[in-house]
């Protein structure tokens, strides 16, 4: 019973610093590759031999903690908020029900993937196409759900920022929005 337990201790140790360190680099990863930053080469290095070895990156798949946000659930990202601007005044897109905004959820997280991630595939040119038209498509239900009565309508979408520990610690403690993509539409 006692070998248990200690199995237990050094396993469940081992799960935590392993979705720890998973979890450090993801948010690392993500916000050189959305600021554009490029990555530190040791610690690319230190992450692409630990934890890109077979034993490792099939536990990580295994138990959802190799995954970004793994101890939430498994390739669970923010996703962005799509907000249209008409007269000075915000709208969004209406929902009948609960299924309809889950489905817009995912769609609108499809749209961060495709603005966020660089992927180097044939078809890219024909999925950024793609998404401007379907991003289109969501501007014009945007202005017609809402029964807009002006020329234009502004449609964007955003991400939600929040502040530096440097701002936080000087009274800035709001989160704010970035604008990733904004689409004109007019009459």
């Amino acid at each position: 019973m006692k070998a248990r337990a200690i199995l237990f201790t050094i396993w469940s140790r081992f799960h935590i610093v392993f979705i720890v360190l998973t979890s450090v680099y993801f948010a690392y990863d993500k916000t050189c590759r959305f600021y554009k930053i490029k990555e530190h080469a040791p610690v690319q290095y230190f992450y692409n031999n630990l934890f890109f070895n077979a034993p490792f990156r099939y536990y990580g798949k295994l138990t959802a903690a190799g995954s970004p946000y793994g101890y939430f659930a498994p390739n669970i990202r923010a996703s962005g908020l799509i907000i249209g601007e008409s007269g000075g005044k915000k709208y969004t897109a209406l929902f009948n029900g609960f299924e309809a905004e889950m489905r817009f959820s995912v769609l609108a997280s499809h749209i961060t993937n495709n603005l966020i991630d660089e992927r180097d595939s044939p078809n890219q040119k024909l999925e950024d196409r793609f998404m401007d038209l379907l991003f289109k498509s969501i501007a014009v239900n945007i202005y017609n759900q809402n029964k807009c009565n002006q020329d234009s309508l502004f449609v964007s979408y955003n991400i939600v920022g929040f502040p530096t520990l440097k701002e936080y610690a000087a009274g800035n403690r709001q989160p704010y929005l970035i604008k990733l993509k904004e689409v004109k539409l007019s009459k």
